[in-house]
């Protein structure tokens, strides 16, 4: 991901968007200030509630050959074992509503790099996934605290998700729970069919190395149900005066067709940009930078839920940050030159994969624009066995992956499930590159109660 940094211009932006803001509250509760105490929404639950799950997986990876990885330069892992708790907590008072999500987990990797030399990791960690407060009077509500904030309407990926990325094509239901809320203070003004929300989600250095706050960000949304249409209106700024503006909607038609759409527009490229850097003199420290233009992203898309219960969902995503075949080709190029150089380090070397690598999977840094997703479910395929499949592919080159995912339900509390994923395409495609060829994932899941 690019990096940017702030400049006096850019701290003239931040006193202007935080004066906006300001004054944006002070306007949505200015007819409510006298409404000091929140409205008992659940007057008949308890005060206090949680869940508590854990999930087990292993993982078995065949990797291939790949330009961007030959002999597993990169040191990609080929075992994964991973376990992890995962809670949530909501309690009532203080004139208003906490609820947090909590992830404790454990993880073991282990592979074996160029020249036989083999290599294993492992991580323990503690994620507060949400923690927030919530709290209404009224018409407005006011949020402070950690929340996954959804305001896109894709399935697999939502250019107009603008606060918290929640979705990707490689794993839409982030079944590892490691999607982490936004750190902001909010508020929003609620009507019968309409809502205005106004949000500072700053980036945080929680480490507390250097400053506290590493970037001041805003956002708005304008939400409107016009039968039979949702529609929203959504947008962003940063200190650096970069933003994103969109706009998506959803309608049904009735019981059984979903149909929505997305756009967005963003004044920077986020692309990691090696073709704007190569010095012919130097080529093996030509680092990468952003293009200086816009992209834009559309997604369209629709599920359909048929009789037995079976689900198919289609969507259609154009990615502007993606690079033209002859762009992609001087990539690879460029690319394989320094990885087989030794001028840089491994890091250095996993940055430059950059899209054929993980980032990738999560539509973070895409290496071409057109793509297409489809997936189906059902829920009982034979007797306690649920089936999960879905498919991206790459419309420029025709390389993508597949997903099979059969979900055993061997009781109310517990789920056994398997996950095969195959990447295809030829060395010189987009998810041929991808180091990983193959993989299975056995698991665990186990409802530990409420």
């Amino acid at each position: 991901m690019l990096q940017r940094h702030n400049t006096p211009a850019g701290n003239n932006s931040v006193r202007i968007y935080a004066r906006t803001f300001l004054l944006l509250l002070a306007l949505l509760a200015f007819p409510f200030r006298d409404a000091l105490r929140a409205e008992d929404e659940h007057e008949d639950s308890l005060p206090l509630s949680f869940t508590l799950r854990a999930r087990g997986e292993a993982e078995w990876i065949d990797l291939r050959d790949s330009r961007l990885n030959p002999e597993n330069v990169l040191g990609r892992y080929d075992n994964r074992y991973e376990g992890f708790l995962l809670g949530t907590i909501d309690y009532k008072g203080v004139d208003g509503y906490f609820s947090g999500e909590f992830r404790a987990g454990y993880e073991y990797l282990s592979g074996e790099m160029h020249e036989g030399a083999s290599f294993d990791d492992n991580e323990a960690t503690l994620e507060i996934n949400q923690l927030y407060y919530r709290t209404a009077a009224r018409n407005i509500e006011v949020l402070l605290g950690r929340k996954k904030v959804r305001w896109g309407v894709g399935y697999a990926y939502s250019p107009t998700d603008l606060v918290t990325r929640q979705k990707n094509p490689e794993d839409p239901a982030d079944r590892l729970s490691k999607v982490r809320g936004a750190d902001l203070v909010g508020v929003s003004r609620l009507s019968e069919s309409s809502q205005l929300d106004v949000l500072y989600f700053p980036e945080l250095n929680w480490d507390f190395e250097d400053d506290f706050v590493t970037m001041n960000r805003f956002g708005m949304r304008w939400y409107r149900f016009v039968d039979p249409f949702d529609l929203s209106l959504v947008g962003s700024v940063n200190d650096d005066g970069d933003w994103t503006a969109g706009v998506n909607t959803s309608f049904t038609v009735g019981t059984s067709l979903e149909l929505h759409a997305e756009y967005a527009y963003t004044s920077y490229n986020p692309r990691n940009d090696f073709l704007n850097r190569l010095d012919p003199d130097h080529p093996l420290y030509a680092y990468p930078a952003g293009p200086d233009d816009g992209v834009h992203d559309i997604l369209i898309g629709g599920q359909y839920t048929f009789e037995n219960n079976l689900n198919l969902v289609v969507e259609y995503m154009y990615r502007g940050g993606g690079y033209e075949s002859d762009q992609l080709d001087s990539y690879i190029e460029a690319a394989g030159l320094w990885m087989n150089s030794g001028a840089l380090s491994t890091s250095e070397m996993a940055g430059i994969v950059n899209g054929a690598d993980q980032d990738a999977l999560n539509a973070a840094a895409p290496l071409r624009s057109n793509y297409l997703f489809a997936g189906i479910f059902h829920p009982e395929v034979i007797r306690s066995v649920s089936l999960d499949l879905y498919s991206y592919l790459g419309l420029e080159d025709g390389s993508g992956f597949i997903v099979v995912m059969p979900t055993y339900k061997q009781s109310d509390s517990i789920d056994i499930y398997l996950r095969l994923k195959q990447f295809w395409g030829d060395s010189d495609t987009e998810f041929g590159l991808v180091p990983d060829d193959f993989s299975c994932v056995a698991g665990i899941s186990w409802f530990l109660g409420s």
